[in-house]
């Protein structure tokens, strides 16, 4: 290969070296710059999901705490647990207001009916928590809703 090379002219010597830089900096920003842009897009899915995972474990471990302390759910933080069954659903807290009957009235504004009703199903189902009171109106905008519920422990 380096007789053939060291034949050819001085142009076409150049020219090979710079056609062989050209293709070994194209597969350099291929297999380097644009894969990795795929890795880093993905690690950040994966972050995203394993952070749901993460509140809906919290939640779980609030419930056995719970459980072992042989209150049967009372001690249940109410606040702290909608607030990370909010989050876990995307959904933006406008008021989150504590009363004196051991209630908590929440407040949604402009969110999706859809993650209302996983937030309702994971707070009744899984937290245990029961929704006394809850009022639901149309945001004006498809699918968006503004809600005020009113929750109570077990």
């Amino acid at each position: 290969m380096g007789r053939w090379f060291a034949t050819q002219s001085r142009r076409d010597q150049i020219a090979l070296l710079a056609l062989g830089g050209a293709v070994i900096g194209w597969l350099f920003i291929q297999l380097i710059v644009v894969e990795l842009d795929g890795r880093r897009t993905r690690l950040s899915h994966a972050n995203q999901l394993l952070s749901e995972q993460l509140v809906r474990v919290d939640v779980k471990v609030e419930q056995l705490a719970t459980l072992r302390a042989g209150d049967g759910g009372r001690q249940v933080n109410l606040t702290q647990t909608l607030s990370q069954a909010s989050d876990a659903h995307g959904l933006v807290v406008k008021r989150l207001q504590p009363n004196s009957r051991g209630e908590v009235q929440i407040r949604f504004e402009g969110v999706a009916f859809d993650g209302l009703l996983q937030f309702l199903e994971q707070i009744e189902g899984s937290a245990g928590l029961r929704v006394m009171d809850a009022s639901v109106s149309s945001a004006g905008r498809d699918g968006g809703v503004n809600a005020t519920l009113r929750v109570a422990g077990n």
